[in-house]
């Protein structure tokens, strides 16, 4: 049957008494050492017996050293063996039956690409969840509620990032649009969540609802704060509740006649939002600065601003009815250099017809 020789140690042996790993041969000696040393490299460390790979494996016939043999994937044939696999002519039938494999594979991938298309996004959306990244997250897990809206975990997900960005309007849609808001696991930890994060949010809503009716009445400014606060403190997330906070707390300085309080409040409004309203609420405060001190200055400054908050006004109409509202109790203050309540200036000089709130 022919003998070999090991390529470690250089020992030549008969075949049958050989090992093959990958592609050398060596003794019984040899080869359990390489084979150690393959598996510390990362590579195959499963050997064989070298007579394996000296036998067709189709007609089991010895291939002898200088015989014609071929190795085809893991597999050594004979010459004639190798011929007739090469030149196979498979049957009709079964040619018929893989290509119409093959189109039906074709049709069900085209059918199924916007499935696969949704599953990434959902993937690609779930990342960004973990990452805390949820305004980002959230058109990825829209996309994927397009496509499979009866999808358990792309809703919660896209509820969870919609909340968690303050955007209240499409975690209902995508919490309460969900099988009518049923789900298959009440009692699931995701679900939980998420229900938990959409009751605090909705506290959060009323709270400020709440404190924007108090916000309207003369006296309740400090009520009105408190609950905004409370409002901030369940659901930060909820777009202007800072600015809506600062706005009632110099609110609530102007009814304790902290004026100070209330110019600081509304410079910093005025700073983070350069607005028709802020203007004019800032002209307010310095109209009260100056109904106390009688500074020049103060007075200069709140007539610039209330031409400034004019300006400003001049594209929206629903602003400048609010500053044709407020602008005359601010100038009273300046004239006058009397503080009074919206409620007094209503009865003075609007019969007490009631009207916007700014102070």
């Amino acid at each position: 049957m022919g003998e070999a020789t090991c390529g470690a140690c250089g020992l030549t042996a008969p075949i049958r008494s050989l090992f093959d790993l990958n592609g050398q041969t060596f003794c019984e000696k040899c080869v359990k050492t390489a084979s150690q040393e393959a598996r510390h490299r990362g590579q195959p460390s499963l050997y064989v017996p070298l007579i394996s790979r000296s036998i067709c494996a189709r007609c089991n016939t010895f291939i002898g050293e200088g015989t014609a043999a071929v190795q085809i994937g893991g597999a050594r044939f004979c010459g004639p063996c190798s011929t007739l696999i090469k030149d196979w002519d498979y049957p009709v039938w079964l040619k018929i039956s893989l290509a119409s494999l093959l189109v039906l594979l074709a049709v069900a991938l085209i059918h199924g690409r916007k499935y696969f298309h949704a599953g990434r996004q959902m993937y690609i959306g779930e990342r960004l969840v973990e990452q805390r990244k949820y305004a980002d997250a959230l058109p990825h897990l829209q996309e994927t509620l397009a496509v499979a809206p009866g999808s358990d975990k792309a809703s919660l997900l896209a509820a969870k990032a919609a909340i968690l960005s303050g955007d209240v309007a499409s975690a209902a849609k995508a919490f309460h649009d969900h099988n009518d808001g049923h789900y298959e696991d009440g009692q699931d930890g995701q679900f939980l969540e998420v229900n938990g994060l959409w009751d605090r949010a909705n506290h959060a809503l009323e709270k400020v609802e709440a404190a924007q009716k108090l916000a309207q009445q003369d006296g309740h400014s400090a009520e009105a704060a408190k609950l905004m606060h409370e409002a901030a403190s369940l659901y930060p997330q909820l777009p202007g509740i800072a600015a809506a906070v600062d706005a009632l707390d110099g609110g609530a300085a102007f009814e304790r006649g902290d004026y100070d309080g209330f110019l600081k409040f509304s410079e910093k409004q005025w700073r983070e939002e350069p607005s028709s309203q802020n203007a004019g609420q800032l002209a307010s405060a310095y109209a009260c600065k100056y109904a106390v001190t009688g500074t020049p200055s103060f007075f200069q400054k709140s007539e610039e601003l209330i031409e400034k908050a004019r300006q400003l006004a001049k594209d929206d109409a629903d602003a400048q009815k609010s500053l044709d509202e407020y602008i005359p109790r601010i100038q009273y203050r300046l004239n006058s250099r009397k503080i009074i309540s919206k409620t007094e200036y209503e009865r003075l000089f609007r019969g007490g017809k009631a009207s916007a709130k700014p102070r």
